[in-house]
Parts: C-alpha cells; structure tokens; sequence
C-alpha cells in the first residue's frame, strides 16, 4: 500500500531545546547614534520589588534616575574596570571592588558581590578596600547559575534599602556636602560579566519596567564584555515574566480596590517608598472546586468545533493526497 503522508518538517535527533532569544543591535536615532535613553513609563508605577518604583527612585536619587547612556569606544584593558550602568549603579569585576582609587573617585557607598557558593567558602570576593574605607559589603550567594532567579528579589531589595538608607543619612546629616548625595552601588563578580551583569539587568527589568532585550542592550552598550549566554538570557526571559505576572496581579488589585468604597483598611501596597503590605486573596471553597472539576469533565455547554475553534499548531504530516 502506497504511503501518502509525508512529514511536514524535517527530522530531528538532537534533545529538545527552547527556541534562543536573539539580541538584535540597539535602533538608532536620526544622527545614527544608537538610542538606549532609559525613558519614564506608567508601567513601572506598580510595585515589582516592594517599592514604589517611580517615588521612590526619585526620591532616594534626588531625580537622577534616568541615564543617556551612549555606546562607546571600548578597548580591552576596560574590562578590568568598572562602569556606570545607572547614575547610581556600577558593574564590573572584583579587580574594581578591590580599587581604592575607583572607590573612591567614583563615590562608591556600597559593594555587592554576586557570588557562587565555592566562592563565598573560600572568601575569593573579599574586598579590603571597600572595609578600610568603611564601604558596607553585602553579598547574595547562589548554588549555580539557575538560582539567580529566585535571588534578583534579594539583590534588588539590597540595592533598594541601601539607597533608602544613604537617603535618610542624608537628609539628617548637617553637612551641605552630604545634603544631597545619593548613595552609588557597585555590583560585581570575578569577571563583572556573568553573574553581576544578569543581576543588573534584572535590576533594570524590575525598577523600570524594561523588557530583557532592551536591559541587555543598556548594560552592553556601557560594558562589551558581558556574557549573556542562551541560559542566562532564557533565565532573564523567565523573570521578566515573572515581573509581568506580578504586575498584572498588582494592576488588578489596584483596579479592585478603586472601585470599592472605602472602609478605613490599609491599600494592599504603600506608595511611599516602603515596603509593601500585599494583601492574599482569600481561598476557594470545597463547592468552588468541585464546580472547576466539573467544567473540566464537560465541555463548558460547547460544543467540540467551538472548543477547537482558535487552537494554533501545525499538522506533523502532509496528506500527499490532497495536494
């Protein structure tokens, strides 16, 4: 009997694997110069990392949050040093952290090493320079690459509350000179590419509402030498959807809440900067479930072609027959 199928797509062997998330050049405006100004959006108005974004990045850097960043020229020996990502965020290697020279002269007020946990046993990321100065050093350990994602919230948090903290010394100390100097933040690794870059990113991604493309091209246009390779990249891509997700909620409640009179009960989040109180939803009852389990047994009340009407996809063969 003749076959009359044939297959749609070619043949695979290998295993699997999710489809790669490619980083196009940034676009460039009317001089050709390539356009990477972090802009102001409505959509980092909602809390993702406990604070309110917008107030609280203005507040805490006196209005410095967006930066013009430019590509420039780069030359190998810069992968040795540090360089400003954000007016208050450096990221570089741990030769930087180890500086007192780019500590100083850049007004550093905290390091933050992202490290492996083989590394923070054997104290590899130490940096003497930043405790004769009397430089706060804080650290998020991770197994392995793959946990980085549940450590961004972390990092995040201690960016936040370190600048929150530099704010509130500020505005209490008497000299004119500290009135109104927001606090910087170095983040680094063993290279400044790895680790310490996906971190940075999910910064960007979390406080200004960036999507991963454009974060990696903020960071890379500042500092060429990061590696962001296809997990790290599929890593960031997760987060962001995880970002979305959480924001979606957030939007939600908001919206919820606007619509409800008032009853003198506190918001589900606070939009002063501090961390918000999320309000849990309340769980679904017995006769709830059963009746979701029923739905799913049954058609809903559709019909089958209703039910199939709208699923994408692609036949895995070709009726030779009918063409």
């Amino acid at each position: 009997m003749e076959n009359l199928h044939s297959a749609a797509q070619s043949w695979s062997y290998r295993v699997p694997s999710p489809p790669r998330l490619l980083v196009p050049p940034p676009p460039t405006d009317r001089r050709g110069a390539p356009n990477l100004r972090i802009e102001n959006s409505s959509n980092y108005k909602f809390e993702s990392s406990g604070f309110s974004n917008t107030e609280f990045l203005s507040t805490v850097t006196y209005g410095d949050t967006i930066t013009g960043n430019i590509m420039h020229e780069w030359k190998y020996e810069n992968r040795w040093t540090a360089q400003r990502i954000l007016p208050f965020l450096f990221l570089g290697p741990v030769t930087a952290a180890r500086s007192r020279d780019f500590l100083q002269q850049n007004g550093i007020t905290m390091v933050l090493a992202v490290r492996d946990m083989k590394s923070a046993h054997a104290r590899l990321l130490g940096s003497k320079a930043a405790q004769e100065l009397n430089i706060p050093y804080s650290t998020v350990d991770t197994a392995g690459n793959q946990e980085l994602i549940a450590a961004f919230p972390r990092g995040i948090e201690i960016i936040n509350a370190h600048l929150s903290a530099m704010y509130q010394q500020s505005q209490n100390s008497s000299s004119p000179d500290k009135a109104s100097a927001p606090g910087k933040v170095l983040v680094f690794c063993e290279t400044g590419n790895e680790r310490s870059a996906a971190m940075v990113a999910a910064y960007i991604m979390a406080m200004y509402s960036m999507d991963v493309i454009k974060a990696i091209q903020i960071i890379q246009a500042q500092r060429f030498a990061v590696a962001f390779d296809d997990p790290m990249r599929l890593l960031l891509q997760n987060y962001d959807g995880i970002l979305s997700a959480r924001r979606d909620v957030l939007r939600s409640v908001r919206q919820e809440s606007d619509h409800q009179p008032s009853s003198g009960l506190s918001p589900p989040f606070s939009a002063q900067g501090g961390m918000g109180m999320f309000r849990k939803p309340s769980k679904r009852t017995l006769d709830d479930a059963y009746d979701d389990d029923m739905d799913l047994e049954g058609d809903g009340g559709l019909g089958e072609e209703a039910r199939r009407e709208g699923r994408g996809g692609a036949a895995p063969f070709l009726d030779e027959g009918r063409l």
